[in-house]
């Protein structure tokens, strides 16, 4: 059987096999993404960037899932960790800023499944590490929310803004306490993260945390000198907040 690189070249100016431009118009008329973004693959494992090129330049790669996440092939290979693949895109000059559904980019995509080479390269190409999404997420936001500890760590060293809010006024701490991410926690705190920081509610991380139930985030915020009478816009404390064994844990610190 031949393959995409054994068939007769096309006479256009080019040396590429007529079989690889029946795919493209086919796949051009297509809504498989599987079957899309598998041909991407092939050509990238290939190392064939003439037909890359041609593949992009027909913008087949902007084809995009019909799941609700709207992902097109640079966002699929940045979130799986392709970093092959999202080179050759790259190279070929594919727009690394596009934006999925509810305006996320590869850059975000590579954060938050914790992608650190695919995250590296695309900082060392220039992808904008403060570009937010729908909901005000930054990369770092997203990658603090879903506990990518080696993520935050390489995107603090870049540059990236510690106390970026999103919408809702939680920065990268805020999101990773609410999830029990204790060792983004940790980490965010040691490069000097804002223990106090309010959120639109003007919950503080020790009051968020207090509401999420978990009581080793909370003993850290305590241990590190975080403000346990603080008040919300309501002039609530952590304290009303807490349930369980955290509020056992708040009450006997309040005791001593």
């Amino acid at each position: 059987m031949q393959t995409l690189h054994s068939q007769p070249k096309e006479k256009e100016g080019n040396d590429l096999p007529k079989e690889f431009f029946s795919k493209i118009s086919e796949l051009k008329n297509s809504e498989d993404f599987d079957q899309i973004y598998k041909f991407f693959e092939e050509i990238s494992e290939k190392g064939n960037q003439k037909m890359m090129q041609k593949a992009c330049d027909e913008e087949l790669w902007k084809k995009q899932n019909s799941d609700f996440l709207g992902r097109n092939v640079l966002h699929y290979a940045s979130s799986q960790g392709n970093l092959r693949l999202v080179k050759s895109l790259i190279e070929c000059g594919c727009d690394k800023e596009i934006k999925s559904e509810y305006g996320r980019t590869a850059l975000y995509w590579a954060s938050r499944d914790g992608k650190l080479a695919v995250v590296q390269y695309l900082i060392s190409a220039g992808a904008n590490k403060e570009v937010k999404d729908n909901e005000g997420f930054t990369p770092l936001i997203k990658a603090s929310y879903s506990g990518r500890l080696e993520v935050v760590q390489y995107l603090i060293s870049a540059g990236a803004n510690k106390e970026v809010k999103d919408n809702e006024g939680f920065t990268p701490l805020i999101k990773a306490l609410r999830e029990g991410k204790l060792e983004v926690v940790q980490y965010l705190i040691s490069v000097g993260a804002n223990k106090e920081a309010k959120d639109n509610n003007g919950y503080t991380p020790l009051i968020r945390a207090s509401y999420s139930g978990y009581l080793e985030v909370v003993k850290y915020l305590i241990s590190v000198g975080a403000n346990k009478e603080a008040k919300d816009n309501d002039g609530k404390t952590a304290l009303y907040y807490s349930k369980g064994a955290v509020r056992e844990y708040l009450l006997s610190i309040a005791r001593k």
